[in-house]
């Protein structure tokens, strides 16, 4: 029998904290490997250098060795695959990164032709009892997309799916007992040459097993055909764990991250220097806004409207040139400002998310504020939040603040029938529904999730790699006093 454990997109996240709340959480990665068995193989999907404090503070100060490589390495990591946020910062870094790693370093459709990188196409893995195990590595096809050309100097990515297909026929001349493909990529149905996220492709190949990355989701074990597939979130708050038999049987479950088991003898030694240092940073001003962006209460901010918001709002269609943008808050009230920190901004807007461009209409647009408008209902003459948004549980993230367009709800109206004023510039969305423009949103919303289906139907124009959280501290960190925003034309009629 085999034990595999698969986790990715730590975005190095190595201790039991999100770095907003001041608790300990059941995350990160050194807590997590409390869960490893000892001679177990370890693998791991990519995406390690960026998205944390962490890491975005090793980046702007050049600390080499990065943290997350020792932390891998007492782990015992056996098989690491990058993924398209570890070409961020060019050859030098990935490279620095990757030799620091004992694991062995896997992708099949990347070229280095500088061939310092340390990489190839497949390994094979034998157990103590004999089990062969064939490992396939495969990188998104979109790192050609997203990724700065000066970033890709000195490499290739080349199509996923070829890449795994020759790869697995090469490997299977070694007679494995199964075979894993490992892809830093998901699920997603996409046309066009080059698509992002091709597991249904890969999994027709026929592999026994596809663990998939990238997308923050978690995918308990199913089968698409033969294939056995998952994915395990982010942040290094789950892992999967299987077991493969003689029999030629493989058992998969997801785990969560569990803070309070006790650390594997490996990690007790691992210094905190780093992590104090980058969480007293934390409280280091890093920009200023004259007044305050506020969000007082959930009702009040969705009734009213939102400085915050609006300033979100503003960034990412300064970051993108969309027609319209959509942001949503998260389900505390906070405010920002007017000193900024790097904390205060992390806890305004925790979520770890890209942006995407789409090609929409106005019937489109005005489907979407209705899900938005069903926020509301009536009690007793005076407006509240709807149960539809607080049970089973609070999703006060799922109501939607609009820039770009002035807009009316009319709540005293049926479900679906409330938005009876959207006008873009001057044109009424309304009167004229085939009308075109484009919106920005972030990767979350983009998916449909949260009662927004309809932005599945939408064309994608732009994928942006750069996480919002990165956007909005550089826009702080530029060095200009960020102002007030003019107020959204929005008016809610009750």
């Amino acid at each position: 029998m085999a034990d595999l454990y698969f986790t990715s997109d730590t975005h190095s996240y190595l201790y039991p904290t999100d770095y907003i709340s001041p608790d300990r959480k059941n995350m990160g990665y050194i807590s997590l490997s409390s869960l490893f068995k000892d001679g177990a193989i370890i693998a791991d999907g990519g995406d390690v250098l960026q998205g944390s404090p962490l890491v975005r503070y090793e980046i702007r100060n050049g600390i080499r060795p990065f943290l997350s490589s020792d932390v891998f390495n007492r782990a015992g990591l056996s098989i690491y695959v990058p993924g398209n946020h570890d070409f961020n910062f060019g050859y030098e870094t990935l490279c620095s990164f990757l030799k620091s790693l004992k694991a062995e370093k896997l992708a099949a459709n990347l070229v280095d032709e500088r061939g310092e990188l340390g990489v190839k196409p497949y390994t094979i893995r034998e157990t103590e009892d004999g089990l062969r195990l064939l490992f396939v590595g495969v990188i998104t096809d979109y790192v050609n997309i997203w990724e700065k050309k000066e970033n890709l100097e000195g490499l290739k990515i080349t199509d996923s799916v070829k890449a795994a297909e020759e790869a697995l026929k090469e490997g299977m001349k070694a007679s494995p007992d199964f075979t894993i493909c490992i892809y830093h990529g998901g699920f997603g149905e996409e046309e066009g040459e080059i698509k992002e996220n091709r597991g249904a492709e890969l999994a027709a190949l026929g592999f026994d097993v596809l663990l998939t990355a990238h997308q923050h989701a978690i995918i308990e074990p199913k089968h698409i055909g033969k294939t056995l597939t998952l994915q395990v979130g982010a942040k290094a708050m789950h892992l999967a764990h299987l077991t493969f038999s003689k029999d030629g049987m493989i058992d998969a479950e997801i785990l969560a991250t569990d803070a309070s088991l006790p650390l594997k003898d490996s990690m007790k030694s691992i210094p905190y220097d780093r992590e104090k240092e980058v969480l007293s940073s934390l409280s280091e001003p890093i920009g200023r806004i004259e007044g305050t962006l506020q969000d007082l209460s959930k009702l009040e901010s969705a009734v009213h409207g939102s400085s915050l918001a609006d300033f979100f709002n503003d960034v990412q269609l300064e970051a993108t040139g969309s027609d319209v943008s959509a942001v949503s808050l998260f389900n505390d009230p906070v405010s920002l400002g007017p000193e900024v920190t790097l904390g205060s901004l992390l806890a305004s807007y925790p979520f770890s998310n890209t942006l995407l461009k789409l090609r929409i209409n106005g019937r489109m647009l005005k489907a979407a504020m209705e899900r938005s408008a069903s926020y509301f209902d009536m009690e007793e003459g005076k407006v509240i939040i709807s149960d539809r948004f607080i049970i089973p549980k609070e999703e006060h993230y799922n109501y939607d603040f609009y820039r770009g367009v002035s807009y009316s709800f009319d709540i005293k109206k049926p479900l679906g029938e409330r938005v009876v004023r959207l006008l873009f510039n001057d044109v009424d969305l309304l009167k004229n529904p085939d009308y075109e423009l484009s919106i920005v949103l972030n990767s979350y919303r983009a998916t449909g999730t949260g009662g927004y289906g309809i932005y599945r139907n939408a064309e994608v124009l732009e994928r942006y790699s750069e996480e919002v959280q990165d956007i909005l501290i550089d826009k702080f960190e530029s060095g200009n006093v960020i102002r007030i925003p003019e107020k959204t034309d929005f008016l809610l009629i009750l």
